[in-house]
């Protein structure tokens, strides 16, 4: 079923969903990415309200709490997300939201790590396990399935983040290459 859901609707879910990171508008934060679940909520959520959310902007403040929750610097984050540490330093500073572009890129990485705090939960349990920062190790090390190139350098387009999605779902089935 096709969601008919405005931007101002997806990011309403996100403010009144349980489970789900919460915007706050004023503090231009998710302030709920440590939580539990945040990320897959983001992975559950209908393609059409995820885009929905890409178009209204993420708040710039989420790049360093993505970057603190993956344990990594923000320069990091910012490099392997593909965007411009001065124009991401400008909006956290002017408490602006990110363009539709520079969202696309956060929300695909949200995406990623709830895809692994998914597939940990429906294994396990997700007791101590931190998604984001087992997906910020596992991004770093060279991968033969990516012919010795490491997961983070195809983090900056929509293709290798797709491609990221299938090489952890393979993992998952067990036909990893």
């Amino acid at each position: 079923m096709i969601s008919t859901a405005a931007p101002s609707r997806a990011r309403s879910l996100l403010l009144k969903t349980p489970g789900r990171p919460v915007v706050r508008k004023r503090s231009g934060s998710w302030a709920n990415m440590s939580r539990q679940g945040a990320f897959a909520a983001i992975f559950g959520m209908p393609s059409l309200d995820r885009a929905a959310l890409v178009k209204t902007g993420a708040p710039a403040k989420v790049v360093g709490d993505i970057s603190h929750e993956m344990d990594i610097s923000k320069d990091r984050f910012v490099r392997i997300t593909g965007l411009t540490r001065a124009t991401v330093n400008r909006k956290i500073a002017n408490r602006s939201d990110l363009s539709a572009d520079e969202s696309e890129r956060i929300v695909g990485l949200a995406r990623l790590i709830g895809q692994v705090e998914t597939m940990v939960g429906e294994s396990g349990s997700l007791a101590g396990f931190k998604a984001a920062k087992w997906f910020a190790a596992w991004i770093a090390q060279p991968l033969a399935a990516l012919g010795g190139r490491k997961p983070e350098e195809f983090l900056d387009t929509a293709d290798g983040r797709e491609a990221i999605s299938q090489l952890l779902s393979q993992m998952q089935s067990g036909a990893y290459a």
